[in-house]
């Protein structure tokens, strides 16, 4: 009797204790994929898109967060690149220019979407570039950072990117972010996937000016350098060029022409 109590209790242990295995097998395999689909969310796109961001050497999720950087606290996120912390600081992301809403640009408010899920009411922590950290509207330019837990940051300016949900963008040549060629680097890779508004990208002749940070709309056949473009109106020694070649040079769509 005795024996037959030992091995019903050793049977008992051996269920638990596979039962305690597959549960931590099972919890183990639930906070994989959590993470995966994480990272999926902060790059947007099907598996090889992100599979080709995360392999690339040039992820916008890091290890740890920049020496410097500051916690704040988002109150509002108002479009893909600018959001307003609590004590009433408006933050234009650096680096980055994503659809318009009042011009309801195409992917406007995806973009939007996607600062907010990360930021909107939620802690976020910033970076500076330089020691000029406003612009002429007095918002401050900057990195935004999320946690995405687990030592992993997720840089918004640079997942927009990544996302499609943004362009590269440098107001001039001259002033240029530490990470501006990781940016061109993702938004190739974004424009390649054909992810966010690159989705129905189609490739076009565009005119550009040998020192201009712009590119511009070409009313003209073939290699001529004919343009509407009121900023265009003096200038010399023009170019004409495949849209996509301008954009991996850092070139971004001039507004008056594109919007």
């Amino acid at each position: 009797m005795g024996v037959c109590l030992s091995r019903a209790g050793e049977a008992v242990d051996d269920y638990l204790d596979g039962q305690s295995r597959y549960y931590r097998e099972a919890k183990n395999a639930k906070d994989y994929l959590k993470k995966k689909q994480c990272q999926s969310q902060s790059i947007g796109g099907d598996s090889s898109h992100v599979s080709a961001v995360l392999n690339s050497g040039i992820s916008p999720i890091y290890p740890s967060l920049p020496k410097a950087s500051e916690k704040h606290h988002c109150r509002n996120v108002y479009d893909g690149d600018t959001l307003t912390l609590d004590n009433g600081d408006r933050v234009r992301l650096l680096g980055i220019d994503t659809p318009e809403l009042k011009e309801k640009q195409p992917f406007a408010v995806d973009s939007k979407e996607y600062t907010k899920k990360y930021c909107h009411g939620k802690d976020i922590w910033l970076s500076f570039d330089g020691d000029e950290n406003k612009d002429h509207y007095g918002r401050l330019l900057a990195f935004v950072w999320v946690s995405l837990g687990e030592s992993k940051w997720l840089c918004i300016n640079e997942g927009l990117v990544a996302s499609g949900l943004a362009h590269a963008y440098s107001p001039t040549k001259t002033k240029k972010v530490h990470n501006y060629d990781k940016m061109l680097s993702l938004q190739k890779l974004a424009r390649t996937h054909k992810r966010g508004q690159w989705k129905s990208y189609k490739d076009e002749k565009v005119i550009t000016t040998p020192n201009g940070s712009a590119f511009h709309k070409s009313t003209g056949k073939g290699s001529t350098t004919s343009s509407d473009c009121k900023h265009l109106a003096k200038s010399k020694n023009l170019s004409i060029i495949p849209a996509s070649q301008a954009y991996d040079r850092g070139v971004h769509p001039c507004r008056n022409c594109f919007g």
